[in-house]
């Protein structure tokens, strides 16, 4: 409790100092007056050290553990995704995209030279709103620009601006360091062994979401149990 009053009692002790010298009573001049004080003693500038923030898991996680393993298995593959997103967005700070959403549909559109709107969100799986603001923001950034389709005189394709090519590469090389910074906590053979897990459940579904998204949730259920036999 003494150190975190310590600054504001030198402060006042400099305030009565300042007067005496002085004959003032004046904020910035004693503003200035401390600066030149403190230059000239440097043991005046006295630091509070702040608390160390222990490394605990917070108690309200240990309803996780208690978690069916479906659910669990569910749940990690949720919140790893929201990590994954959370380090893009630090590593991506300085660059005029900010999210993964962002970089994926550039990255698409630069793959395949065009797009077409409705394909670039189906294709990474989000709400029409989501993905036409996404789009939105890409067009209004100069990193997209929409030309006519030609065989379709109605629709417009998407294709990568030069700023958007530049833009492009930069967060390619600050994704492949995000990446390698995700993925140090654990051996690369480790991670390997899940991957035909997590493909065959992206296949599975991706199928599904293109061609039944419109089904009720009773429709999804007889849906998966006559095809599950298919995937054991």
């Amino acid at each position: 409790m003494e150190n975190k009053y310590k600054s504001i009692k030198i402060l006042i002790e400099l305030w009565e100092t300042y007067e005496k010298e002085t004959d003032r009573q004046e904020l910035l001049g004693f503003a200035e007056w401390v600066i030149t004080r403190l230059n000239e003693k440097s043991e005046l500038n006295f630091k509070v050290p702040r608390k160390r923030v222990k490394n605990e898991k917070p108690e309200n996680m240990a309803w996780f553990k208690g978690l069916d393993e479906p659910i669990r298995f569910l749940e990690y593959t949720s919140r790893i995704s929201r990590l994954h997103d959370f380090y893009i967005k630090k590593f991506f700070s300085d660059l005029p995209i900010n999210n993964r959403l962002e970089y994926l549909f550039l990255y698409t559109v630069s793959k395949n030279s065009r797009a077409k709107k409705t394909e670039l969100i189906n294709t990474h799986l989000v709400d029409y709103t989501t993905g036409m603001d996404t789009i939105k923001r890409l067009v209004n950034n100069g990193l997209l620009e929409e030309m006519p389709d030609e065989t379709d005189k109605r629709a417009k394709l998407l294709v990568v601006t030069n700023e958007g090519n530049q833009v492009l590469e930069l967060s390619g090389r600050k994704i492949s360091d995000e990446i390698h910074m995700f993925l140090a906590c654990i051996s690369m053979n480790k991670w390997k062994k899940t991957l035909s897990v997590f493909e065959e459940i992206n296949d599975f579904h991706s199928e599904i979401y293109q061609t039944h998204n419109e089904k009720t949730p009773t429709e999804l259920l007889n849906l998966m149990d006559s095809l599950k036999h298919l995937y054991r």
